[in-house]
């Protein structure tokens, strides 16, 4: 392998949806994609999904893994800027389930009791809605979400992929050369530029010879690790929220991906890649190397 191939710069779990992420050095993969990621979040009393699009606050959020001694068990301890106390949450694999829904999928998830909804209602404001921490339920009769967006040809070629409560893919990518592109645009418009982080992306890699090259690959390797990248990552107004500060930009990124990198309109602006990973039980590592084992016939032109 060439000494100039991309290699991963960055990796990311995040424990809640919408919430703070964790820096990892590794990453594991299973049929859902990485291992605790988004396999928790919050839904309002009709049972859908909250985010950053209406709390921008759930970005001071921080969620960490713990691990207990004793039979392997591990936690997820909460914190946030303004709270008293802290909250440790052990997913409940069992117990009340609830009907929830992630844009247009309906899944079954498992309530984590009246604990952490109250942590969570403290934090976000007695004014608003009442709202409950839920966990995915993978691997249980009552849930079965698979992809839903594979484009035409995938998807009859592949048998269903699966994926937990993140908005719609297993796994997500992006190059840091993508980033200084956009941020250059951005910089001449508003005179400041976004870290990677506004993105929330599982894998960051660097050392690709040209801005958006990852648009180009199909299959790729990410160490040992094979990867379909199936669809382009289409932005929302979520990029416009400091996720260290949950301060929101009156000029986001959004705006100037809409400007030229949008050719399906400006509800499409993309920036990243929707990956499936096609082993299970895999690691990924800070440093591995990515090898493109094949590229799409067609790729989105870098410019409008």
């Amino acid at each position: 392998m060439a000494d100039s191939a991309p290699r991963v710069s960055g990796l990311n779990v995040f424990p809640i949806k919408s919430c703070k992420a964790v820096r990892m050095e590794e990453i594991e993969l299973d049929s859902y994609g990485v291992v605790g990621d988004r396999r928790l979040m919050l839904v309002d009393g009709n049972g859908r999904f909250t985010s950053q699009r209406k709390f921008s606050k759930l970005a001071l959020v921080r969620a960490r893994f713990e691990e207990r001694p004793g039979g392997g068990r591990r936690v997820v301890h909460v914190s946030a800027p303004g709270m008293d106390r802290d909250l440790e949450v052990e997913p409940r694999l069992e117990g009340e389930r609830r009907e929830c829904g992630v844009w247009d999928s309906r899944v079954r998830a498992i309530d984590q009791g009246d604990e952490a909804a109250r942590w969570f209602n403290e934090f976000i404001g007695h004014g608003s809605v009442y709202h409950r921490l839920v966990a995915s339920a993978e691997g249980s009769d009552g849930f079965h979400r698979v992809v839903d967006n594979l484009p035409p040809g995938l998807k009859e070629k592949l048998p269903p992929m699966k994926v937990a409560l993140a908005d719609s893919a297993p796994v997500t990518l992006v190059s840091e050369e993508s980033l200084v592109d956009l941020n250059q645009r951005l910089r001449e418009r508003t005179g400041s530029e976004v870290p990677l982080n506004r993105f929330r992306m599982n894998i960051e890699i660097a050392g690709c010879g040209k801005p958006f090259e990852e648009d180009e690959w199909l299959l790729v390797r990410i160490g040992s690790v094979p990867f379909l990248a199936y669809a382009h990552s289409e932005r929302c107004k979520m990029t416009a929220v400091n996720q260290d500060t949950g301060e929101i930009d009156k000029l986001g990124p959004l705006e100037i991906l809409r400007s030229y990198r949008a050719p399906g309109g400006p509800t499409h602006a993309r920036f990243g890649q929707l990956m499936i990973p096609l082993q299970a039980g895999g690691h990924i590592r800070v440093g591995d190397t990515v090898e493109v084992i094949e590229r799409k016939k067609t790729a989105t032109p870098t410019t409008a």
